[in-house]
């Protein structure tokens, strides 16, 4: 993987050939760090070099930063990402937040800040580093035009069509999106197959195809009263669909005999939300706000295998329904003191419908159809304060009560209370380095479909519900170091230590596997983050970013009793960027790719690994005219493959009896990519 790595960014670099202090750094193009380097300003014009069409884009070449949208989880406190807008929270959960940044053009963006350890007024959600996106006072009315084309070899043309419209008069803001998107998936491509055991020795031909399709449409309308009240409402509703389809041609060696083997999958998924906020100064010092949202989701899958085998039918429908009601109290006591408090209630549904058919007989799996509830409950407060130049701490506890009831599979209902503290501790010697220290317990989200069967045709799994699941519980320790240099440079270590209790992972139950708690464990993480202006090494205008992530765990196996890996868990991660500007052309060339992943889980009869190659691709972006920019991509120029590993056993793995050897593996074609974007 280290050899991989640089044979990337070796590539890359081939490729390359008397105002207040927040005003005056708006002023110029330079970062600025404000007071002890908690704050860092990134006026609008540090961006105008790689031709930004809206605020995520800007967002995702911030120096130091790693755009996160969140927690997909019930709840609100949870759900954060690490991005605000003029300093407040957005209050949707299903309008995702990388959505809301599309919708706020690059030219109503008067500055990014990135905030270290807080800031006066700002709330940091938990999070030892966020991004604030500060919009141009008053704005203007902004559309955007979006068309993308992506051309594939074997003739089929996806596309996307976008619209982003913001209009701000007065007190009065209302900014929206429209989205279709059809597009081939990354796991498409064509292949082969190989099984090998004591009986068995085939191999073959593979092929993948996959095609999704994405419809979105919100809108956030924004009211300040006179009394300087601020009050929002979203509206979101999306639809994903997805159709997969995987045919495998296998022949057995010894007789030259050959079959096929067919699984389609049909996924649909339904979105709708609305949500609002309200805002109110009680005095200067004293602040409270309100949050409302109700969220409705449809999850439906059909899937079927036939051709060689017996013949296979599943079905899986979720209705999930989620309110959220949520208040908090902030007192601002001076730019070194914060103080809040609020509580937060929720309901939470599912309905869950399930059946699977072999040979046009029904199967019996445990909890096929059951009905989940939950009413939940939390409080929390945190404390902000800076006891001394250069120090700052976050002081932060959260209590959560909730009641658990299932019927269908199992009827029964739980009563679960979790105290979850947090301490987060910030020190800037020299404005230019920080140090920061995290101590915080952590609950896991139990997730209501795991209480519910669930089948995997394309994989050859099923899964049984399991109503006995108890939330992973985890201590964890991080410690974070950061230097920023030559302006827009830094590099961040972040090394992190997880003590988890009742680990998350498979059991068996009744016969089948199951979501389960497989006892004790640990997690370690060690992560590096550079941002690296390449000017003082000789390329005028070129930027190198690198983001790597190395990850270790260890938990006892219920089947054999031997410690390993948690599943799932990647023991590497990485992304990378490299780009240059070219000014004389209007125009900037980059290439970025992800670095690929190995992951495994651990079934009761199985042994499953999951390889994704690197992903790359190289680009250039033209502006030739105000408003108008142009991208013409290369992509998966490597023809990355996809490859997925099973060894099966006859009965637990403990036996150690393995019986059949698999690999499957798919190549994505590479392909181009065209990009028209007009902005009003």
């Amino acid at each position: 993987m280290k050899a991989r790595v640089a044979a990337i960014v070796l590539a890359g670099c081939a490729l390359l050939g008397g105002e207040p202090a927040w005003a005056q750094a708006a002023a110029s193009a330079q970062p600025v760090s404000i007071g002890t380097g908690d704050v860092t300003v990134y006026p609008a014009a540090y961006f105008d070099q790689f031709l930004p069409n809206n605020a995520q884009e800007m967002i995702q070449k911030l120096p130091g930063f790693t755009f996160s949208q969140g927690d997909n989880v019930r709840g609100f406190a949870g759900a954060a990402g690490n991005v605000l807008i003029d300093g407040v929270r957005p209050s949707s959960k299903s309008v995702g937040l990388d959505q809301l940044l599309q919708r706020i053009a690059a030219k109503s963006v008067l500055r990014i800040e990135l905030i270290r350890g807080g800031a006066p007024g700002i709330d940091m959600q938990g999070l030892p580093v966020i991004a604030n996106v500060v919009r141009v006072p008053g704005g203007e009315a902004a559309t955007t035009l979006q068309a993308l084309f992506k051309f594939y070899p074997d003739g089929r043309v996806a596309g996307v069509g976008r619209i982003e419209q913001s209009w701000r008069r007065g007190p009065l803001s209302i900014e929206g999106q429209l989205q279709v998107r059809s597009e081939m998936n990354n796991d498409n491509g064509d292949g082969g197959l190989v099984r090998l055991g004591p009986a068995v020795n085939e191999s073959g031909r593979f092929k993948s195809d996959v095609w999704s399709k994405f419809y979105t449409a919100n809108t956030t309308i924004e009211y300040r009263l006179p009394n300087n009240d601020l009050a929002h409402l979203t509206l979101g509703a999306e639809r994903y669909d997805l159709r997969r389809g995987e045919i495998g041609y296998p022949v057995i060696a010894s007789t030259g005999q050959s079959f096929f083997e067919r699984t389609q999958i049909k996924q649909r998924n339904d979105k709708g939300e609305i949500s609002g906020d309200y805002t109110h100064a009680f005095s200067p010092v004293l602040s409270g706000q309100l949050i409302a949202l109700k969220t409705l989701k449809r999850d439906i899958q059909r899937s079927a295998i036939d051709g060689r085998n017996t013949a296979q039918a599943a079905f899986e429908k979720g209705d999930t329904s989620e309110a959220i009601g949520r208040a908090v109290l902030t007192a601002t006591f001076s730019p070194k003191l914060r103080f809040e408090v609020g509580g937060e209630g929720a309901l939470n549904s599912l309905d869950a419908t399930s059946f699977l058919r072999v040979g046009g007989a029904s199967v019996a799996v445990p909890s096929a159809n059951v009905r989940v509830e939950e009413t939940r409950g939390e409080a929390f407060a945190t404390l902000n304060l800076r006891p001394a130049n250069h120090w700052a701490v976050e002081l932060g506890a959260r209590y959560e009560a909730s009641k658990i009831a299932q019927t269908g599979g199992a009827n029964q209902s739980r009563n679960l209370s979790f105290f979850k503290p947090r301490l987060i501790l910030s020190y800037d010697p020299s404005g230019s380095s920080q140090v920061r220290l995290r101590v915080q317990r952590n609950v896991g989200q139990l997730n209501f479909k795991d209480f519910a069967a669930s089948s995997s045709l394309d994989a050859g799994t099923v899964n049984a519900g399991n109503p006995n699941l108890v939330p992973e519980r985890a201590w964890i320790f991080e410690a974070a170091v950061e230097k920023r240099f030559w302006g827009a440079g830094s590099l961040i270590l972040t090394a992190q230590h997880q003590d988890v209790q009742d680990v998350a992972d498979l059991i068996p139950v009744r016969g089948f596997d199951a979501p389960g708690n497989i006892g004790g464990g640990t997690r370690q993480e060690l992560k590096a983050s550079l941002t690296l202006p390449l000017e003082k090494l000789g390329v005028r205008g070129g930027t190198l970013r690198l983001n790597t992530a190395w990850r270790w765990s260890r938990v006892v196996d219920p089947v054999t009793g031997i410690s390993r890996r948690i599943s799932g868990q990647r023991p590497f991660e990485g992304d990378f960027y490299i780009g240059k500007q070219l000014p004389k052309l209007k125009s900037t060339i980059s290439m970025d790719g992800f670095l690929g992943y190995t992951e495994t889980f651990y079934r009761i009869g199985e042994i499953r690994r999951n390889l994704e190659q690197p992903l790359l691709k190289i680009y250039w972006d033209w502006a030739p005219l105000p408003g108008f920019t142009v991208r013409v991509q290369a992509e998966n120029f490597t023809a990355k493959d996809r490859k997925r590993n099973r060894t099966l056993f006859n009965g637990p793995r403990s036996a150690n009896l393995a019986t059949l050897r698999e690999e499957r593996y798919a190549e994505m074609p590479a392909f181009v990519m065209i990009r028209l974007r007009q902005a009003f």
